[in-house]
């Protein structure tokens, strides 16, 4: 039905209004977010800037915070730089092709700039999104206007926006002011204009298509973890709900068994039942989540290719030192946990090293599989992908790779299945090395050297031969110090430089060393 107005006194009807992400002919294409003026009341200088803070324009502080001025702006243009520098790295893929280019360039950046393959193909998704269809704030990125923390958050802003949409962000924040408004100015202007484009757009991802289920590692490695869950909000306060009142049903079943002496359900370490009093919403809502039968609707799940792996240093164990055990061989975890895991499992794995360099003694195979010891063995040189830069766990999503291909036809004259010869990659990185875009060599040290085909770039890798951590290392080290103190000692008293001291080292000795897990007067602990 036609809208009608009054106007200068008669009734005029309204243009029709063009659907989302369509056009009616007839009718121009309209701004669908408001051109907001964003500007600065003064421009941002360094005496604007010591005037802001109160302080002397002629002071120390105030020639600093000019050098930091400045500093960010030649930043921001050196970000520019880089960006337009890998921008034609990135190759769109067709549909139904794999990302083996792509791949093959985010390695290619990953051992260039030495970082991360994921933040690598970050970085090129970020740079061809910049040039493309951002490219008058990347002019901006480049003049020194834009600070680069505030280019990163707009293409995580317009990540999932259409191309229209995008367009539309660079048109109106080009033209902030950005050399000079704050940094609150500038995320408040920009979640608005977000969420004008977001409610008149196509195109943005919805609720339900943004389920996920995430880990997320404690950044001080305490030996917690999280698992976050995202989803529509109904889903997740129905969950939140079911299990509150589970834990509220098992939290009344524990009072009742208590009461009764009967076996308390779901007491986790038995702590119920030592403490007398039911596990508080939390715990046991805990215990509801990590201890319930996963269904998965019929189909059957394998079993785990790989055990969990603790890898304990010997001294943690005898309870003389508190170094860290490392979980899957990618996270620390405290030395009273690991304790606590060894004394509840009836069997321990021995991992023998060799004393002099501390290699990892060989297993012998004969086939051209892998043994389980055998990948169990590459796990601990291998907790992620062995390509240079790639941080994929090797847990699940992994494949043994022959350096030194094996000959199926002649094994003798082929790659051997030996732990010398092999290492885990991901799926990505195993399938470009098949199709020889990566290459591979082992050296006589135990060294892989990585070529990249048609790049020209090389990167060397030393083996991973130490399960020693920089703690244990570093009391070892003490320890040895200490050792060699001792000597110098006994040797200055035998030539009569030294008195001969009151006490001898003796059962109520005080070690000076105390901590390096060996007495001053012991032997070397190696």
């Amino acid at each position: 039905m036609p809208v009608h107005r009054w106007e200068n006194g008669r009734l005029v009807e309204e243009p029709r209004r063009a659907p989302r992400g369509r056009r009616v002919r007839g009718v121009p294409d309209e701004p669908r977010a408001p051109r907001a003026r964003v500007t600065a009341r003064q421009p941002l200088t360094t005496d604007s800037l010591a005037d802001r803070l109160g302080i002397d324009p002629d002071s120390a502080q105030a020639s600093a915070a000019g050098r930091l001025i400045a500093q960010e702006r030649r930043r921001s243009v050196e970000h520019a730089r880089l960006l337009r520098e890998i921008a034609p790295m990135w190759t769109e893929p067709e549909p139904g092709e794999p990302p083996g280019e792509r791949e093959e360039a985010g390695l290619l950046v990953g051992i260039a700039l030495r970082t991360t393959t994921d933040k690598a193909s970050s970085l090129l998704r970020a740079a061809r999104t910049a040039v493309d269809q951002l490219p008058r704030l990347l002019a901006r990125l480049e003049s020194g206007d834009l600070p680069v923390e505030w280019f990163d958050r707009i293409l995580r802003t317009v990540r999932d926006f259409t191309p229209q949409q995008k367009a539309q962000v660079d048109a109106r924040v080009s033209e902030w002011d950005l050399a000079s408004i704050p940094v609150a100015r500038f995320r408040r202007e920009l979640r608005l204009l977000a969420a004008w484009l977001v409610r008149e757009g196509e195109g943005v991802a919805r609720p339900q298509d943004l389920r996920d289920v995430a880990l997320e590692r404690s950044p001080i490695d305490d030996g917690t973890a999280c698992l976050r869950i995202t989803g529509p909000v109904p889903e997740i306060l129905a969950l939140a709900r079911r299990l509150d009142n589970g834990a509220r049903a098992v939290q009344n079943a524990q009072r009742k068994a208590l009461a009764a002496g009967a076996p308390i359900p779901f007491d986790i370490d038995g702590a119920a039942d030592e403490s007398g009093s039911p596990l508080s919403l939390a715990q046991l809502r805990y215990a509801i989540l990590t201890r319930s039968v996963l269904d998965t609707g019929g189909v059957e799940v394998p079993a785990p290719r790989f055990r969990m792996q603790v890898t304990v240093p010997f001294l943690t164990l005898l309870g003389l030192s508190d170094t860290p055990a490392v979980l899957d061989g990618l996270t620390p975890i405290p030395a009273e946990m690991a304790r606590r895991l060894a004394a509840g499992e009836p069997v321990w794995h021995r991992i023998l090293t060799d004393p002099v360099d501390g290699r990892y003694l060989p297993i012998e195979a004969t086939t051209y599989r892998p043994a389980t010891g055998m990948l169990e063995h590459l796990r601990l040189q291998h907790p992620v992908c062995a390509v240079p830069g790639c941080t994929r766990p090797t847990l699940d999503a992994s494949e043994a790779d022959h350096i030194q291909e094996y000959d199926h036809a002649d094994p003798e004259n082929g790659g051997a299945t030996c732990v010398e010869n092999l290492h885990l990659l991901c799926f990505t990185h195993h399938r470009l090395k098949t199709e020889g875009l990566i290459d591979p060599v082992r050296g006589p040290d135990g060294t892989t050297h990585w070529e990249l085909r048609g790049s020209g770039l090389r990167v060397s890798i030393c083996p991973n031969r130490d399960l020693l951590t920089p703690v244990m290392a570093q009391a070892l080290q003490e320890s040895w110090e200490a050792y060699r103190t001792d000597l110098q000692m006994a040797a200055a008293l035998r030539s009569g430089l030294l008195d001969e001291p009151e006490e001898d080292c003796g059962p109520d000795y005080t070690d000076p060393h105390e901590g390096t897990g060996m007495r001053s007067c012991a032997p070397p602990p190696f």
